[in-house]
């Protein structure tokens, strides 16, 4: 099973206007498309993974990847364990974007 979410934009156009000419409704669909914002999708996610880990009982705290760093107190002065504070996984997304001037 993949995990997918996918939406035809041209179709979702067409089902909301489903009176508009198959050119206007392109046009529109590649307008969409090529000035999405991911930014609200991937938020909604993260509310999500939240909410649902907290319905399965499902402990998140120090599972994303990153690990604070603590500067050195009076009694913890060496560099390995100042190493061992710092972080371990940035946990970064790369998204691939479409092609577009909101892009570069």
């Amino acid at each position: 099973m993949t995990y997918k979410i996918e939406v035809d934009v041209l179709e979702a156009v067409q089902d909301f206007y489903p009176g508009l000419a198959e050119e206007d409704a392109t046009k529109i669909a590649e307008s969409i498309v090529n000035k999405w914002d991911y930014t609200q999708m991937y938020n909604g996610i993260a509310d999500d993974i939240t909410w649902y880990a907290d319905s399965f009982l499902i402990d998140l705290e120090g599972k994303d990847g990153y690990v604070e760093e603590v500067e050195p107190d009076r009694f913890n002065r060496d560099a390995g364990s100042i190493a061992r504070q710092r972080l371990v996984n940035n946990n970064i997304h790369v998204l691939n974007p479409p092609d577009s001037p909101l892009f570069p």
